[in-house]
């Protein structure tokens, strides 16, 4: 693992997540979700929607991008930028892979 923090990722999960699953984190303290979009990819973006600050726990992946459980609005899982009213603003997304088994975010510095 050692590798990974140099590389900025650090490990926050197992990676035991099906295709279309996610996982509510906090990380430093942030609330974020651990998702793997139909692809087998993972993602990790903000828990806060843009439109109406609700929680995204609940919503749904779909391909590469998530919508939110409350009013629909959707976003790119890869780069949190909003594809689809009500919002308008993007969300925080952090790159994302799996390593030994592991998710792991890359922190920026």
């Amino acid at each position: 693992m050692v590798a990974a923090m140099d590389e900025g990722y650090r490990p926050v999960t197992n990676a035991d997540l099906d295709p279309g699953a996610t996982r509510c984190l906090e990380l430093d303290g942030q609330p974020i979700i651990v998702a793997r979009g139909r692809d087998g990819a993972y993602y990790a973006f903000e828990r806060r929607c843009s439109h109406a600050h609700e929680d995204l726990d609940g919503g749904r992946v779909r391909g590469s991008s998530y919508i939110c459980p409350h009013h629909g609005a959707r976003f790119d899982m890869a780069t949190g930028k909003a594809l689809g009213p009500p919002a308008s603003f993007p969300i925080a997304a952090w790159p994302a892979r799996e390593r030994d088994g592991q998710v792991e975010i890359r922190i920026a510095s």
